[in-house]
């Protein structure tokens, strides 16, 4: 039993009960559930192992609750919008209903209903508390992530080393193109880390440039711009170099999460961005979600 199994419990008998009260073999179902998980040794222990012994665990947890946190910042300050939006097309749909009604004959009230419609009028409502905790959430975790990643250039030197002796290596059986596109791509990676760090580094002012702000704003633009030739030389890979017949699930998956990661790439590589922190949360939610959902459910509750 994994950890996603929480939310499907059976479904339970239709018994009489008397009123105020809860089926005993509910009450045995979330005694049984509570001994697996929350009082359970080994839960914690099973967290221990798949979600924090590892760098890359821990950094697909907070992957994922940094955009998503985002994302319901950004719904939670536009909600005056949305539901101006939402009563906007009932109105519509009221109104189209109505004067269907009216030339077909089939609701003799429709002209009076058609003629009380008042269009919604947009309020402001107060701003919500919970989207500013969010949003401070999503900020301090985007920084966590960044300097948690300030090692990861030494770790991928040894991928590099050996993509570049492959590449030069006229023994291979692996074609030439491909060993040099494997050499970019890890190259690729160790520059982009290289100017994230140096981006984070002036940022936070732990070393001194003269203008920081600036050295902040061009290294971190350029990252993402290594970032956005990584990921589209990833998309082109993953469809030259996968027969047909191998297209499958874990494929379709791997191709998603990189397309959803265009428009991050795209929008970070610009001066001045080009996507709403919505969208923002959307695909970085979307692109994080899988390895999140996997990680977790690992988790074995038996």
């Amino acid at each position: 039993m994994s950890v996603t199994a929480i939310a499907t419990l059976p479904p339970i008998n239709k018994q009489p009960i008397s009123h105020g009260s809860l089926p005993i073999n509910l009450i045995f179902k979330l005694i049984s559930l509570l001994k697996k998980s929350i009082f359970s040794r080994k839960f914690y222990q099973e967290i221990n192992d798949k979600v924090l012994s590892k760098s890359s665990t821990v950094d697909y947890n907070l992957y994922f609750i940094c955009y998503f946190s985002l994302l319901v910042s950004s719904v939670l300050n536009n909600k005056s919008h949305i539901l101006f939006f939402l009563r906007k097309q009932i109105f519509k749909l009221k109104q189209l209903y109505y004067e269907g009604a009216k030339q077909f004959g089939f609701n003799q009230e429709s002209n009076e209903k058609l003629s009380q419609l008042k269009p919604p009028v947009y309020q402001e409502l107060k701003p919500s508390q919970l989207a500013y905790n969010l949003k401070k959430i999503n900020s301090y975790l985007a920084d966590v992530r960044i300097f948690n990643r300030l090692t990861d250039s030494i770790k991928y030197m040894p991928w590099v080393i050996d993509e570049f002796y492959s590449w030069r290596n006229p023994s291979s059986k692996i074609s030439s193109f491909n060993r040099f596109i494997n050499f970019i791509q890890a190259l690729n990676v160790l520059v982009l880390e290289l100017f994230e760090n140096a981006g984070w580094l002036t940022d936070h002012d732990f070393v001194s440039t003269g203008d920081n702000p600036w050295w902040s704003f061009e290294t971190y633009i350029w990252c993402c711009r290594i970032w956005a030739a990584y990921v589209g030389i990833e998309v082109i890979e993953l469809i030259r170099r996968t027969p047909y017949s191998k297209m499958d699930k874990n494929w379709k998956i791997a191709l998603f999460k990189n397309l959803v990661q265009i428009p991050l790439t795209i929008h970070w590589s610009l001066r001045d961005g080009c996507l709403s922190p919505f969208w923002v949360g959307v695909c970085g939610s979307c692109a994080s979600w899988w390895n999140f959902k996997d990680m977790w459910s690992s988790i074995d509750l038996n």
